[in-house]
């Protein structure tokens, strides 16, 4: 039976605050799905590090070093379902769900009701269940004028991110590339430096700097060489008018259509889209986002279908499915061909 108002608990233990003071990807999505939960009308938990604050959340702090038991101690009795954002360290008797936000170790073991945050994702991870994180449209710069940058985001001393075959892209096409994930220099010199042989560096850019790149830039070059879980800066990117060249892997192909972009894994290719743009409106990459399913609105109706469904049936999936899931054998950070 449908509940207009429930009473959810979001967990996620560790050292980084919600939100996070600088990067953390799975916090800043927590942060965002409390607040639209409490704009839905439903009753917030928060179980997370003690400098964490939700406005309209009720926040159970846990020092960091605490142990399992201590965090999940801190979860509220009458609570209806509770979320974690991590594999739960223990049994718990009170209905869940997990989302898995990266990719897994082979034979590694999900627990029940887990989704993953794509169809591809859960696919490789012996699943189906999946929702796709969502941003908040309005936070974004929408801009139809566009500059001849390019812009890399992501951390560029990951090996699977491929930074090398981003700057080799921009040079084909003749771009400058903007770097926003490089390591700061003392001082953040970075930020005073002129372009690097066609490259400027923006280091761990604030979110501010970051949206107003993406409303400026050509084109996102993403030639990531791994099985990307999702791609949250692929749809920044979107929204913000800006379109996207990318390698075919993992969930890119899920959010990148002909209209809005490139998936190729040869450089040359890329370079070509970066350097000749005409096919590609901004106002169709932003619309991707809106109808495509990759707003906050969809990302939360979609978690609530799923508390329904294990308030309802106990499970998300099928009887047949009670069993943990079993990661099928890839190896997460084996580079993919990429053809420089």
């Amino acid at each position: 039976m449908r509940k207009s108002q429930m009473h959810i608990t979001l967990f996620k233990s560790g050292k980084t605050p919600i939100p996070p003071l600088g990067y953390g990807g799975t916090e800043r999505h927590i942060y965002w799905v409390a607040q639209k939960l409490v704009e839905l009308g439903h009753k917030v938990t928060l179980v997370a590090n003690p400098w964490s604050h939700i406005p309209g959340v009720d926040l159970r702090p846990v020092p960091a070093e605490s142990d399992a038991q201590t965090w999940l101690r801190q979860i509220p009795a009458d609570t209806d379902i509770v979320h974690f954002h991590e594999r739960p360290a223990a049994e718990i008797n009170k209905p869940y769900l997990v989302t898995t936000h990266g990719n897994g170790q082979p034979g590694e073991q999900f627990p029940l009701n887990t989704v993953f945050v794509s169809r591809r994702h859960a696919a490789n991870h012996g699943s189906v269940h999946f929702v796709h994180p969502g941003l908040i449209p309005e936070d974004y710069t929408f801009s139809p004028e566009r500059e001849p940058f390019a812009i890399f985001l992501a951390k560029s001393r990951w090996a699977v991110k491929n930074f090398k075959g981003a700057v080799r892209v921009a040079r084909l096409a003749g771009l400058e590339l903007r770097v926003v994930g490089s390591r700061n220099l003392p001082l953040n010199l970075q930020r005073w430096l002129p372009a690097i042989r066609g490259v400027r560096y923006y280091g761990t850019a604030d979110e501010a700097t970051k949206r107003d790149l993406l409303s400026k830039a050509r084109c996102l070059i993403f030639p990531v060489r791994w099985e990307e879980p999702f791609g949250l800066s692929v749809t920044e990117a979107l929204v913000s008018g800006c379109y996207v060249l990318a390698t075919p892997y993992g969930s890119l192909p899920e959010i990148i259509t002909p209209e809005v972009g490139v998936l190729s894994a040869k450089a040359s290719e890329l370079a070509k889209n970066a350097r000749e743009p005409g096919g590609f409106d901004p106002h169709a990459c932003r619309q991707r986002v809106l109808a495509g399913g990759f707003t906050l609105l969809d990302c939360v109706n979609r978690y609530l279908q799923c508390y329904e469904r294990i308030l309802t049936h106990g499970l998300l999936g099928e009887p047949g499915e009670a069993a943990p899931i079993t990661h099928p054998g890839f190896v997460a950070k084996h580079l993919l061909p990429w053809e420089d």
